[in-house]
């Protein structure tokens, strides 16, 4: 009888420790960035912009940040979503290629590119700047100072992408909208092993004829 009650508290122990093993590897990545709230927010500094969530994207930018909980480097993870979502120089010059051979020497781009970007929590919490570089840069330089502090997933989700529309975005403008651009934007939160918590990012940009 002592033996039965010796092995079922053993399996219960077994059991007990193998939950609280799933639950941190999965309390590891959490939260996501709000769409709609970045959408208010790039409506309130004047932005016709307007992002979106995608499936892939978001698969991408989680599968990355499960590597920083597990080896808690963050060196990795532009490489990790770049390959994922194929965002590599080598496939997008493929892209504009392949669209220039088969328009018969017109270009009618469909290509899809992004940039990914990774803050401590603790910095992005205490941010009392305006954006940085990206507040200088683009026609939507007043719109990133607006923005101002970037101490939020959100802001910080809005930046990348108006960084990004004030360059490449003017290309709509100069093509009379020929060219249009749409964006999805993802972020969520990865704790690394020793503690340290990042907000990650990546910003997709379609762009289409």
């Amino acid at each position: 009888m002592k033996m039965k009650k010796f092995v079922a508290l053993a399996l219960a122990a077994v059991m007990a420790v193998s939950t609280l093993t799933g639950c941190g590897g999965s309390s590891g990545v959490s939260g996501s960035v709000s769409t709609s709230q970045v959408n208010n927010l790039l409506e309130d500094v004047g932005s016709d912009i307007t992002v979106s969530s995608d499936s892939t994207l978001n698969n991408a930018v989680r599968n990355a940040a499960r590597e920083i909980v597990s080896t808690g480097s963050i060196s990795s993870f532009d490489r990790s979503v770049r390959n994922s979502m194929g965002w590599t120089a080598q496939s997008i010059a493929s892209s504009i290629l392949d669209q220039i051979l088969g328009g018969l020497g017109i270009i009618g781009p469909r290509v899809t590119f992004g940039l990914t970007s990774v803050v401590e929590e603790n910095q992005l919490k205490t941010n009392t700047g305006a954006g940085g570089l990206a507040s200088y840069i683009g026609a939507n330089s007043s719109k990133v100072t607006a923005m101002a502090p970037i101490n939020t997933p959100e802001k910080y989700a809005a930046t990348l992408v108006l960084a990004v529309d004030g360059t490449l975005g003017l290309l709509s403008d100069i093509t009379d909208n020929h060219i249009r651009m749409t964006y999805n934007v993802s972020g969520t939160k990865a704790t690394a092993p020793d503690g340290t918590v990042y907000w990650v990012f990546a910003a997709q940009i379609k762009m289409a004829s």
